[in-house]
């Protein structure tokens, strides 16, 4: 499986975000969980970039329902109040059933990396919440817009 390179190359999505007043913690930085809600945000961001749109079940409009079963974070520096951010988000490889998310979080005005990490996502059926393999069209949009992604099926 591909490793998380920080070969900002790699990612052509990105989502800007600005952090907000109930995003910092006492010390004045951004406290680290926020940095999984701004992973969601890019992960989401990407599948609209595909024109799909969240429904109020939580699948998105193509049928796709999919559930997080691991996310990791490593934190390079701190992000502080109103901060503007762009997470890049990328695909760096699929399953049968699951996919990776990578990030790549960095201050915009600077360019300075905040944090990279991670998402492993598993489809799943939206009336038995059962895995069950990703669709064929979701696997070949994502292999025909990432520059590396790897198909382990």
């Amino acid at each position: 499986m591909t490793e998380n390179t920080l070969n900002k190359e790699l990612f052509k999505h990105s989502a800007e975000v600005r952090v907000r007043t109930w995003e910092v913690d006492w010390q004045g930085v951004v406290h680290n969980s926020y940095y999984l809600r701004y992973m969601e945000i890019g992960r989401v961001e990407y599948r609209r970039a595909y024109g799909y749109d969240l429904s109020l079940d939580g699948r998105f409009n193509d049928g796709l329902k999919v559930f997080v079963v691991h996310n990791s974070v490593d934190y390079r520096s701190v992000a502080v109040l109103d901060d503007l951010l762009n997470v890049y988000t990328r695909v760096p490889w699929i399953k049968n059933s699951s996919f990776c998310f990578e990030h790549y979080i960095e201050r915009a005005k600077t360019g300075e990396i905040l944090a990279t990490g991670k998402g492993i996502i598993v489809n799943v059926n939206p009336g038995t919440n059962v895995p069950e393999p990703l669709p064929g069209k979701f696997v070949d949009e994502v292999r025909e817009y990432e520059t590396k992604c790897d198909i382990l099926r």
